[in-house]
């Protein structure tokens, strides 16, 4: 008991000092918002002299519209390996390595929305990660802040949300490193994991993503999309209805299953309707007792920062446990409590839908409506344990 109080006390104090470590975010020191950044600015090509780019693999940056991924080429550019387009995940993170865990992660925040999220999440006593948006964290620190200190992961979603494989190996440097910036001038803290916007990679990415020290992060294929992105009350968008049933489909299937290892869902803190999504549906897996987990915790990562974050990065470990028959909507009150660590054990490959944690080549399906959505995002929720870590 001395010694649970003792890990839980140290928690505690490494979340405060990571809450306390950041400084003020001058908007003005960073480029336009929702633009990708110039290359030429004395910043970035300090950045670029940092990294060594050479020996990235031949792959002409792809043509699309502002706000939306590229078509599929037709044949595959020969070693391209593009996860939406062939399935192909290398060795990205596509599936959460913890038996009957619910990666929980969210995307293109922080947002005005987000604070309705957090409550829900303190309230169920879950953590997630969060796959931030570079433009979108200079303005609303506070809400990042908030994220840090209610114990959830954070991780990179890019500075414009710009599909990568459409930019040269620099502007992919420029994208990450203002989104990493932003993140450690609010909490101190320097982001070791991403999830590529639309879920558009490639070979010449990951290598660039490499350099800079992160690690991608997919989602466990269509049946794992959550489709809150869809619902809205225009032609052709689907119901809050179409969408809960659809995932309810999904996750009794997840459940009949051996159940072997996790999944990552794709769903979004952007607005308020992907908020009200994401109350309706964690509950469905609440009841189902599947449990819950951020991404440091799926892969058992104690060290989900990269060094030279500013303050302590906390340590994280265990499982927020799905046994709950009457979840909490979540109005923020009661404070979240650490689990002891009590995760299944790790490093298990391949879900029931055939995914696997690392990608190893492994096949996922992807609708081609994730290479139209303007914006996406899944979020994890994982054992309040990771006292000071916080998504994208």
């Amino acid at each position: 008991m001395v010694k649970i109080l003792a890990t839980s006390f140290t928690v505690f104090i490494l979340t405060i000092s990571a809450v306390k470590a950041q400084t003020t975010i001058n908007i003005a020191d960073f480029p336009t918002i929702n633009e990708v950044p110039p290359i030429d600015s004395p910043q970035v090509q300090q950045w670029l002299k940092e990294i060594d780019l050479s020996g990235s693999p031949d792959i002409a940056p792809l043509q699309a519209p502002r706000g939306s991924p590229p078509t599929c080429q037709v044949p595959a550019v020969p070693n391209s390996c593009v996860w939406t387009c062939e399935g192909c995940a290398a060795d990205d993170v596509t599936s959460c390595a913890v038996a009957n865990t619910w990666g929980l992660t969210f995307d293109d925040g922080p947002s005005t929305a987000t604070p309705t999220l957090l409550s829900f999440l303190k309230a169920n006593k879950l953590s997630a990660s969060f796959f931030l948006i570079g433009s979108n964290v200079i303005q609303h620190p506070e809400i990042v802040k908030q994220e840090v200190k209610d114990g959830h992961h954070l991780a990179s979603h890019t500075w414009s949300h710009t599909a990568l494989t459409t930019l040269s190996n620099e502007q992919i440097v420029a994208e990450m490193k203002w989104t990493e910036k932003a993140v450690m001038d609010a909490t101190g803290l320097r982001l070791k994991y991403m999830r590529p916007p639309y879920g558009d990679i490639n070979n010449r990415v990951r290598f660039v993503l490499k350099k800079l020290g992160y690690i991608p992060v997919d989602w466990t294929g269509d049946q794992f999309d959550t489709n809150d992105w869809r619902v809205g009350p225009a032609k052709g968008q689907w119901t809050m209805n179409q969408a809960v049933s659809t995932f309810t489909k999904s996750l009794d299937t997840y459940v009949a299953s051996a159940k072997t290892s996790g999944f990552y869902c794709l769903e979004h803190d952007v607005s308020k309707t992907t908020v009200d999504a994401a109350l309706q549906l964690i509950p469905l897996g609440l009841t189902r007792k599947i449990n819950f987990a951020n991404v440091a915790g799926c892969q058992s990562d104690a060290s989900p920062y990269q060094a030279g974050s500013t303050s302590p990065i906390p340590s994280t470990a265990g499982v927020t446990t799905g046994n709950s028959t009457n979840p909490t909507t979540g109005s923020g009150n009661g404070a979240a409590k650490p689990t002891t660590g009590s995760s299944s054990p790790s490093g298990s490959t391949g879900t029931s839908t055939g995914a696997s944690t690392k990608g190893s080549g492994t096949t996922v399906q992807i609708s081609a409506g994730h290479l139209q959505a303007a914006s996406a995002g899944i979020v994890s929720a994982a054992a309040l344990v990771v006292a000071g870590a916080l998504l994208a």
